[in-house]
């Protein structure tokens, strides 16, 4: 078994090949003066197993910069051809809301099912995408390793997801937390105002974990951690797998109230305090076994 590392995780790469036991191998990467990507994997991948270790963060180029190795790699007589993406680009557009639009993660699914012999990656968005996909796709869930970093900075915890349909990320925390779970409700009170609330539990005198899979302009996070304080929260805690936080987001969740916010190395950031590396290497091991 072999492991490549792209240009946005070769931390994360040499660290999963340490938890594996796998041989890393070189690659070489530049950019001409025209933005034009090179690429060049060292060492023999002939009849081997490869994990090519490419979190997406850099969405355009991390795209392209994925096609090309996969070429690479078949060309150079790969046995397999598996693409860890623990954060997979475009997945959030999986529908069409206008004519005229494309699902953007549909139309890289069928690229990557033509350059792939498998997709694995950590939290994707909406799990449904799995349809768009021809080759096994593999989905790990990081949640549970944010409640562990955060068990011992709460004190009466609840866990809280943003939304209905986080709910689920809500309760894994909660079971490693051993507390109540709920998720916010937003309630219009007039044509200007706005109450975001649990839906069932009472956060007065809580320590709260807000739980979701991205973080991304920051702003309705904020309104909602100011409105937890206001309603007798003692500490809130925002948290996600894929700190995206774009532009102030981060100085947002401050301002609002957030004691911590915590993500992943899924999407390296400041906040990138919780690492998916034991992550990525179960799930590698396990298809070793299967």
């Amino acid at each position: 078994m072999i492991i490549v590392s792209g240009s946005d995780s070769q931390d994360l790469a040499y660290r999963v090949s340490k938890l594996t036991n796998s041989e890393l191998l070189r690659t070489e990467f530049k950019k001409f003066p025209d933005g034009e990507l090179y690429i060049r994997i060292h060492g023999d991948v002939k009849d081997k197993d490869v994990f090519l270790i490419q979190t997406q963060n850099n969405q355009n180029d991390s795209i392209v910069e994925t096609i090309l190795m996969c070429d690479a790699l078949r060309d150079e007589g790969a046995k397999s051809i598996n693409l860890v993406a623990p954060y997979l680009a475009y997945a959030r557009q999986d529908k069409k809301f206008n004519d005229g639009e494309p699902i953007s993660i549909r139309a890289l699914a069928k690229l990557y099912s033509n350059l792939c012999d498998r997709v694995i990656t950590i939290n994707p968005h909406e799990v449904h995408i799995e349809a768009f996909f021809d080759i096994p796709f593999i989905y790990g869930n990081a949640v549970d390793k944010l409640a562990e970093y955060v068990k011992d900075k709460l004190n009466n915890p609840v866990v809280l997801s943003p939304d209905k349909g986080a709910i689920e990320l809500a309760k894994t925390a909660s079971e490693v937390l051993d507390c109540e779970y709920d998720y916010l409700e937003k309630t219009r009170i007039s044509p200007t105002e706005i109450k975001i609330a649990p839906k069932n539990l009472d956060v007065k005198d809580k320590d709260v974990l807000i739980v979701d899979d991205i973080i991304s302009t920051g702003g309705t996070m904020a309104t909602a951690i100011g409105m937890l304080k206001e309603q007798g929260a003692i500490k809130v805690i925002a948290s996600c797998v894929h700190p995206v936080l774009i532009g102030d987001a981060l100085n947002k969740l401050y301002v609002g109230g957030a004691d911590e916010v915590v993500g992943t190395d899924s999407f390296l950031s400041e906040v990138s305090k919780v690492s998916v590396d034991n992550i990525v290497a179960d799930m590698i091991m396990n298809y070793n076994k299967a």
